[in-house]
């Protein structure tokens, strides 16, 4: 009786210790890739909207804050486990430098609002990035 108890521990700390499974993995980068997107979206919406006058600076503030924390999530958990097969890795070698150029675009735009020059170069960095998030989230349906 003993012996199979420890087959079946060993069997349950095999599976825990594993890696997930290929397509968890994918469902996981794309659920990353479209809250990228829609962060990336709330900061373009957030950019016409300071632009024509219609947002306060504390509302930005928290606003951006939370796209910000959106963006470096999505990044987070596309990074919490390596790839496990040849897809994802093709997957995460595509999303991974788009989640990062989000995440350092929106913090361009956090520190430029209030400098229209830096302002209008950071919006056009983070339109670039939402069309790359777009076209993979479109590639994956």
């Amino acid at each position: 009786m003993r012996g199979k108890w420890i087959i079946a521990v060993s069997a349950v700390a095999v599976t825990a210790c594993s890696g997930g499974s290929e397509s968890g993995y994918l469902s996981s980068a794309e659920q990353s890739a479209q809250e990228g997107l829609s962060a990336a979206g709330t900061l373009e919406q957030l950019i016409r909207a300071d632009s024509a006058g219609r947002l306060l600076p504390p509302y930005r503030a928290v606003a951006v804050d939370d796209v910000l924390s959106t963006a470096t999530k999505a990044l987070d958990d596309l990074e919490s486990e390596p790839p496990p097969g040849p897809e994802a890795a093709q997957v995460f070698g595509r999303l991974h430098p788009q989640l990062q150029g989000l995440v350092a675009t929106a913090t361009e735009v956090r520190d430029a609002f209030g400098d229209g020059p830096r302002a209008a170069a950071a919006d056009r960095r983070l339109s670039e990035v939402r069309d790359q998030l777009d076209a993979f989230v479109r590639s994956r349906q």
